[in-house]
């Protein structure tokens, strides 16, 4: 399996090594060169850039039997897994893990110089028109950001961590954005969000994508999460994974791939339990593809519709025109994968590799200590679209 690489000159650590502090970005400053260390005949071309490495595992072309192959019905949208129906996928990429505070932070220096996003109350929003984008630490939902004296930077430690509080639309600008670093087009028309379906450009995956991606090939028999059907502790951050961030500040997110089943110890990480060391279980999947469940949420590019799949294309399916109204009225893009305040016995089973949720769910409510909400555990990957 071949993966791609892009490397800028930011200090990151490695998946799973230990986190090196990142000082704020001057906004009015030059975010840095991209280069990219491939060989492969189709590599991404690459122009100067400001974006941090991305790391991209090929997922061949392929069917697939999409949705529930358990029978789990969700109380709060039953039968939307429903009915199983095969997809026909074409080959693209995707980012091994979740887009990390590092890999963002350039975005919003940039984004900042460029007079497009403001803070303001700790929020992140549009100059435009005011949409919320993120959070910043000063806002009432904890993230990695900070904001001073007009810079961002990212709290110490939280270098490889996912990046939460992440809006829909702060998801789409980002991949168009890392795209046009590279040179490539833009997938998305932003503010609308719809994307162009041909060409090589980046994107949040579909949720076929997603799905196909998140099982790892695995056909016979289909698997309830992306490394098999039992989801044991220390496989995933999520509740009872006793991780060595679940009693620290919030968001309780691990580093990207920390859960590889190698002994990790606090030494490297500088983490903010007293333990010296935690032994981790391997929650990759087939395609060597990282947090697929628990850690962080993750955008996908489709609407939420609950009838979708009855009517789903079977060749590379979009996703519906518009979204279902939620009970607010509005509609909302899809979520995948669950975060650091789920698991199997606790809070809906969230991390099986079937389940759909729409945002409005996981978003519209503000207590820290409702498991809801509100964006702190939401983030995302991108994937490259080849076809």
């Amino acid at each position: 399996m071949r993966s791609h690489h892009a490397f800028l000159p930011l200090m990151l650590a490695a998946c799973g090594g230990q986190s090196t502090p990142v000082d704020a970005v001057d906004a009015s400053s030059d975010v840095g060169q991209l280069d990219v260390g491939v060989d492969a005949a189709d590599a991404v071309e690459v122009g100067d850039a400001g974006a941090a490495s991305i790391e991209l595992v090929d997922i061949p072309a392929g069917d697939f039997v999409m949705g529930d192959h358990t029978g789990f019905v969700d109380p709060k949208h039953p039968s939307d897994e429903l009915p199983l129906h095969t997809v026909s996928l074409s080959a693209f990429q995707i980012a091994r893990s979740h887009t990390t505070c590092a890999q963002y932070l350039p975005f919003l220096a940039e984004q900042l110089a460029a007079g497009k996003i403001q803070v303001k109350a700790g929020g992140l929003i549009t100059t435009s028109d005011g949409t919320e984008l993120g959070e910043t630490s000063d806002a009432q939902a904890p993230t990695c950001f900070t904001f001073s004296g007009g810079h961002f930077g990212i709290v110490a430690g939280r270098e490889n961590h996912p990046a939460t509080g992440v809006r829909w639309l702060a998801a789409a600008m980002f991949a168009n954005w890392y795209g046009e670093k590279l040179g490539l087009k833009g997938c998305y028309t932003l503010p609308a969000g719809t994307t162009d379906g041909s060409g090589r450009c980046f994107r949040l995956p579909t949720e076929a994508e997603w799905e196909y991606a998140g099982r790892g090939g695995q056909k016979t028999p289909y698997y309830n999460y992306p490394w098999g059907d039992t989801n044991e502790e220390n496989r995933a951050n999520e509740v009872g994974s006793n991780d060595p961030w679940e009693q620290g500040p919030a968001p309780n997110t691990t580093p990207a791939c920390f859960f590889d089943g190698s002994l990790r110890k606090k030494a490297d990480f500088a983490w903010p339990a007293a333990v010296d060391s935690y032994q981790t279980l391997d929650g990759r999947n087939a395609y060597g593809l990282c947090d697929m469940a628990g850690n962080a949420w993750e955008w996908v590019n489709d609407w939420y519709s609950k009838d979708y799949y009855s009517s789903s294309p079977a060749k590379d399916p979009p996703g519906p025109a518009a979204g279902d109204p939620m009970p607010d009225g509005k509609p909302y893009r899809n979520l995948r994968g669950g975060s650091f305040l789920n698991s199997t016995l606790y809070r809906g089973d969230h991390e099986r590799v079937s389940n759909r949720d729409p945002g409005y769910f996981r978003g519209k409510y503000q207590t820290m200590d409702d498991p809801n909400g509100p964006w702190f555990h939401i983030g995302f990957r991108v994937v490259l679209q080849t076809r």
